[in-house]
């Protein structure tokens, strides 16, 4: 890799890179923002971070970025709040419970500190559960959440702290390349930022940024709805993220209130982020029916993210045919809870280094091969 390297996109995944870029000894990098750094669907994203995935390549990736937040302040140079309160997924069918069986298994072979929990000992971990048509859970403690818009933000200024170049306000209008196709730099409205390598970071508006160069992403943005509710007595900070799989519902604790959403998972692909509030009822119906305390919930805020949705659930990282282009884009929900090694490792890859990881079954050209490897744990 020669010249200097443009990110497009300055949410989470493309701070992460240009930190770990610079932190690698790579000071001519660029990012380009469309907006301000951070208020795309990372301002949105409820902050989330866990381990329990259906498919080994997910699994492994959140258990090491799990270690990267805890060690935050270590790594990026600046202190960040992960409360390691855990996560519990409730299973109604049969179904669930041999999926997650073999989906515990794998987890605890990678490390991950994931359990099975039997009906009658769900109301140890969520007090007042209604359990009596479940046919367990799966728990892990060491899952949690914190705040996205500290680590972009982190992440960012301590990127230009080591030379990275932050332009705000900066969409990219078209890419320039040479004889042989390979990229050469990047249009904006007002110049042209010279380029080796160009990555395209940009979320949910990927594929539109991947057009540019002629190529056509398998990413799709699908509103996500996500509702603030009032402090409640028995909705303490250190209750797990319970999500309730039967229905997609979830309530995420936070230290006054919490936040509840899903059941929306088959939203139609839209890069119109409108809040519907008549999905809130449903939301709240399905966890009373659960937790059945939350009927004294109140609504008190809404908000809608979008969400950069690949077929199988799984991220897009690497180079491509286009010479000198990158992806790191489809995280499918998973973005925020996968940037930091994102970063780490398509950095050192970018750089030839050695110590990077594989990360070969992300590569796009998987959905040409039919070499999906689907995830299960999407809600």
């Amino acid at each position: 890799m020669t010249g200097p390297i443009v990110i497009i996109g300055g949410g989470i995944i493309g701070c992460s890179l240009a930190f770990h870029l610079a932190h690698y000894g790579m000071t001519e990098v660029t990012v380009l923002e469309a907006g301000l750094i951070g208020e795309g669907s990372t301002a949105k994203a409820t902050g989330g971070i866990r381990q329990q995935f259906s498919s080994e390549v997910n699994a492994d990736l959140a258990h090491e970025a799990v270690d990267y937040y805890a060690h935050f302040a270590d790594r990026v140079g600046e202190p960040f709040d992960f409360r390691q309160h855990g996560y519990l997924f409730l299973l109604k069918s049969a179904e669930h419970r041999a999926q997650f069986e073999r989906t515990v298994a794998m987890q605890r072979r990678l490390g991950i500190d994931a359990r099975l929990v039997e009906p009658s000992d769900l109301g140890e971990i969520v007090p007042g559960i209604n359990a009596a048509d479940l046919r367990g859970g799966a728990y892990c403690p060491t899952d949690g959440s914190g705040s996205p818009a500290d680590a972009v933000a982190a992440f960012a200024r301590q990127a230009r702290r080591r030379g990275v170049r932050i332009e705000q306000h900066t969409r990219a209008v078209g890419i320039r390349r040479d004889g042989d196709g390979a990229v050469t730099g990047v249009v904006t409205a007002d110049r042209t930022y010279p380029a080796g390598t160009v990555v395209n970071a940009a979320g949910p508006w990927a594929r539109r940024v991947g057009a540019l160069v002629g190529l056509d992403l398998p990413v799709e943005p699908r509103p996500r709805q996500a509702f603030g509710i009032g402090p409640l007595r028995r909705l303490t900070p250190d209750l797990p993220l319970t999500v309730d799989l039967a229905s997609g519902a979830y309530v995420h604790p936070e230290v006054h209130g919490g936040i509840v959403g899903g059941n929306d998972r088959d939203t139609p692909p839209s890069e119109e982020p409108t809040v519907r509030w008549e999905l809130a009822d449903g939301v709240i119906s399905a966890l009373v029916h659960r937790v059945p305390w939350l009927a004294d919930a109140e609504i008190r805020s809404g908000w809608c993210g979008l969400r950069e949705m690949t077929p199988d659930d799984h991220a897009i990282v690497g180079p491509c045919e286009v010479p000198g282009w990158w992806n790191l884009v489809g995280f499918s929900g998973h973005g925020f809870m996968q940037a930091p090694v994102i970063g780490d490792h398509a950095a050192r890859w970018m750089l030839g280094r050695a110590d990077a990881r594989d990360l070969s079954a992300l590569r796009l050209g998987r959905f040409a091969e039919g070499a999906l490897a689907r995830e299960a744990a999407v809600f």
